[in-house]
């Protein structure tokens, strides 16, 4: 059978000063496999939101159940999110949107296309054709990030398979300490580094990486997703 076979694998590391203050991981993310293709999550709480760990995992879930059901090939995509946000209030229940703010990154695999979304900070690499790098427009003065089901809606950006090798997304535990122009390469190099691993042994060195990321002083918890293509022909 003609076609591409996609795989992924995603690691957490709860940061140091949440260790410090017995304060849980306020980051979520899942790689799911289906029939139809595969999906990636990232969902990175708002630290200063009692509830924020809730509202991400929260997140993770109404994504994977809405890209379950939606049809994006015969409905505007923009009608992904009120799905999205209706199943997230029922899943953050009986918590505020407040109280459980977090961002949002994510990468579909489905009908043959590629759909990436972000609300908020981290950032997503698209690996292929011509790579690029998708992360927030912060406000230079605030250094701000808005949350998922605020105003700002979701940025999307929709590629054909063809045109796509693999997929990183990460939290800004990550993307905040590495200069924006060596992020391209060094999302390219950690792919190249981990993809032929096993499971296992990937899983543990990763691990083991995050918990001790070289930047000094870095607190903030650390995920990152990525998903790869391999031909089926």
């Amino acid at each position: 059978m003609n076609g591409n076979i996609w795989s992924g694998w995603g690691v957490s590391q709860i940061g140091p000063l949440h260790i410090k203050n017995n304060i849980p991981n306020q980051d979520a993310y899942v790689v799911k496999q289906f029939s139809w293709g595969i999906i990636g999550i990232v969902c990175d709480g708002l630290g200063s939101k009692s509830y924020s760990h809730i509202g991400s995992n929260a997140l993770v879930k109404s994504v994977v159940q809405a890209s379950k059901i939606f049809d994006f090939d015969a409905k505007d995509r923009v009608l992904f999110e009120p799905l999205v946000r209706d199943l997230w209030q029922m899943n953050i229940n009986p918590y505020t949107a407040d109280e459980t703010a977090t961002t949002l990154l994510f990468g579909i695999v489905k009908n043959k296309k590629i759909y990436i979304g972000r609300v908020g900070d981290g950032a997503i690499a698209v690996l292929g054709t011509n790579s690029r790098l998708i992360e927030e427009d912060k406000d230079s003065f605030t250094n701000y990030t808005t949350p998922f089901g605020r105003e700002t809606l979701i940025e999307w950006k929709i590629y054909a398979e063809e045109e796509v090798d693999n997929i990183v997304l990460c939290s800004d535990g990550i993307s905040e300490d590495i200069k924006k122009e060596r992020m391209l390469d060094f999302f390219k190099n950690y792919v190249s580094n981990y993809k032929k691993l096993s499971p296992l042994k990937r899983n543990k060195e990763i691990k083991k990486w995050l918990e001790n990321w070289p930047v000094r002083g870095h607190t903030d918890d650390k995920t990152i997703v990525t998903l790869i293509k391999e031909s089926n022909e």
